[in-house]
């Protein structure tokens, strides 16, 4: 079941997209964090929220500009 709003769900996509276009798998990913991948699964699938603290991990290993990423979220309507 997933949760949240509709910049919940750009977030969620966004992160799937840079991912894949890092060429990371799941489990890669989780590796570079030391999560594990249930953990990114869950994060993908909408299942869990992302702490803000959590999403700087991510946004880091991902190679993201998070106030670029943030601002392309906060213009999405809620």
């Amino acid at each position: 079941m997933r949760t949240g709003s509709s910049r919940a769900e750009v977030l969620r996509v966004l992160l799937i997209e840079r991912r894949r276009a890092a060429d990371l798998t799941q489990q890669q990913l989780a590796a570079k964090l030391n999560w594990h991948q249930s953990t990114i699964a869950a994060i993908e699938s909408g299942q869990r929220r992302l702490g803000l603290l959590e999403f700087i991990r991510l946004a880091e290993a991902l190679d993201i500009e998070i106030c670029r990423f943030i601002k392309l979220v906060s213009n999405v309507p809620e």
